[in-house]
């Protein structure tokens, strides 16, 4: 096999397994690993807290204080609702809603006064669930606290890379643009193409850095493409679709910049796999100016055109 392009050392995802690996990274930017033997803890939960999506986390939450409620209910319903003050004893479904509500008044730590405990018993489960609550409420405050602190690229990308026409030849493109409103700076951005190849060790994955015409841009307000070109030193030179499906090529796309609004430094990536890459095509404009004012669509950030292109790229 003869490697075109200067291969770049493993940046920590291996270059063997024992068999041949779908993709390394999700189109989200995700390493496709599943960990086993994990050690959890309070501070892994808190993370996952955190990173986790939001639907998700308000389901987590909702769900966590329903199970509080319905765990201190069952206690006093255990104790008996005679030790609570004003409780509707005359029926099952009374009970149940007297303990409910008393369980609720004391996580929240509303404390209405028309339910209360009596009773030694009575108090000192109450007390724990005081507890809980001042810690449960703490615990969602930090979290939405750490979610809206930590700073976080949100970045859009048009839904395939291209091989598109640049200049006399050919290149790779790819475009993403900054989803929110607050503006990146110091921009930099990097390529790496991993592929699948048979030498004398067997079948190993190998990493090239694919150079960028531009690969650091100061200010980020509207769309950015990458561009590779592909020169006879790329080593996608020489290359057809076909070699690229079956070497499992895929491209690992990397940003790292500063945010306006945090300034802290913020991370993003994307992989793009062979079979998210369209041959032959060419971006489409994605923002206008009306009135003076350019205009960034960020539902056409993908949007591409065909163009004729040779069943391999020239050497």
């Amino acid at each position: 096999m003869i490697f075109k392009g200067q291969r770049t050392e493993d940046p920590g995802i291996g270059t063997s397994f024992e068999r041949p690996v779908d993709r390394l990274m999700g189109p989200d930017g995700s390493f496709r690993v599943q960990r086993i033997g994990e050690r959890g803890g309070l501070r892994e939960g808190f993370v996952a807290l955190v990173t986790m999506g939001t639907l998700r986390l308000v389901v987590t939450f909702l769900l966590g204080y329903v199970g509080m409620n319905l765990l201190f209910a069952s206690l006093y319903m255990l104790l008996g609702v005679e030790h609570i003050g004003n409780a509707d004893t005359g029926s099952l479904w009374g009970r149940w809603l007297s303990a409910l509500g008393m369980s609720v008044q004391t996580l929240t730590t509303v404390g209405y006064g028309s339910l209360y405990p009596v009773g030694a018993a009575a108090w000192a489960i109450a007390a724990v669930e005081g507890v809980f609550g001042i810690l449960g409420f703490s615990l969602v405050s930090a979290v939405i606290y750490a979610r809206f602190a930590r700073p976080k690229a949100s970045m859009v990308y048009g839904e395939q890379a291209l091989i598109a026409p640049f200049k006399d030849g050919w290149s790779l493109q790819v475009r993403v643009a900054n989803r929110r409103s607050t503006l990146l700076i110091e921009v930099e951005a990097r390529i790496l193409l991993v592929m699948a190849d048979v030498d004398d060790q067997g079948e190993r994955l190998n990493y090239f850095n694919l150079p960028l015409q531009i690969d650091r841009v100061t200010f980020l307000p509207l769309s950015w493409t990458l561009v590779h070109p592909i020169t006879p030193e790329s080593p996608l030179a020489g290359l057809s679709m076909e070699d690229l499906r079956t070497r499992r090529a895929e491209f690992l796309v990397i940003l790292k910049g500063t945010d306006e609004g945090y300034m802290g430094t913020v991370f993003a990536r994307r992989s793009f796999r062979y079979d998210e890459l369209a041959w032959g095509a060419r971006f489409v404009r994605a923002f206008t100016v009306q009135d003076g004012t350019t205009r960034l669509d960020l539902g056409r950030l993908g949007e591409h055109q065909p163009v004729p292109a040779p069943e391999r790229l020239p050497n």
